[in-house]
């Protein structure tokens, strides 16, 4: 692990502070565990060690159990019966799951928010692209991700529709964690990006159809690729 871990301050001696609340402290950890998944510090398959958190982080074992648990019922952690807890890996059917739904979700927030979008709130959107560009010329992964989920959440938001912020943002760390694997995929960073400049032009059409196809088309894309990295291993163990 490396030196994030600092937000929580350790305690002298390693030992647990009596200052700060055990739920407060499972909830940093949490926070904490999301990010080093998201980021790919954390990788699939690799096991949490609870004993060498708490004596890097300086803190008791409880609120660490807690925050793990916590991820297990997000599902971005799973408990193996004697083995111990690890990070989520992602099948090829999990990941057709949480596509399939995401262009659901999408398509339905498009066609609720167009209508009352402002060319503002369209500059915005784009904005997240020009974000992602710059990020992709800089080599940064983590910022192009960032600003990736960013651009889809604020097409969430101006829907309105707070079941529809509800639904995505049940799957936000999933999603999250599977644009960057998908954008791996992609032949650049930089194809990445640019691979969203079709829904703004869309948005800025002003047309419906046009704009729900576009993110359709955009998600699908997204999803070809990341399938794509299964394949070798499934045509393998064929």
């Amino acid at each position: 692990m490396d030196n994030d871990f600092l937000f929580l301050t350790p305690s002298k001696a390693g030992q647990p502070s009596g200052i700060i609340d055990n739920r407060m402290l499972s909830d940093q950890v949490s926070t904490l565990l999301v990010r080093e998944l998201l980021f790919g510090r954390l990788h699939p398959g690799q096991r949490i060690n609870e004993a060498d958190l708490a004596r890097q982080l300086g803190i008791s074992r409880n609120p660490i159990r807690e925050a793990i648990r916590r991820l297990e019922e997000r599902g971005l952690l799973v408990a193996i019966s004697r083995k111990g807890t690890f990070v989520r890996t992602f099948l090829r059917d999990d990941v057709d799951d949480i596509f399939s739904f995401r262009v659901v979700v999408e398509r339905f927030a498009v066609e609720q928010a167009l209508p009352r979008m402002t060319g503002a709130d369209i500059d915005r959107i784009a904005s997240f692209v020009d974000a992602m560009e710059t990020a992709a010329h800089a080599r940064n992964e983590i910022a192009l991700v960032e600003n990736d989920l960013a651009f889809h959440l604020e097409i969430c938001r101006l829907s309105n529709n707070r079941q529809t912020m509800h639904a995505f943002k049940n799957i936000q760390a999933e999603v999250q964690m599977l644009i960057m694997l998908a954008e791996r995929q992609f032949e650049s960073l930089m194809a990445a990006a640019i691979d969203h400049w079709p829904i703004v032009e869309a948005l800025r059409t002003r047309d419906i159809d046009k704009a729900t196809d576009a993110i359709a088309h955009h998600i699908r894309d997204s999803w070809r690729h990341l399938a794509e990295s299964y394949e070798p291993e499934e045509s393998h163990s064929a």
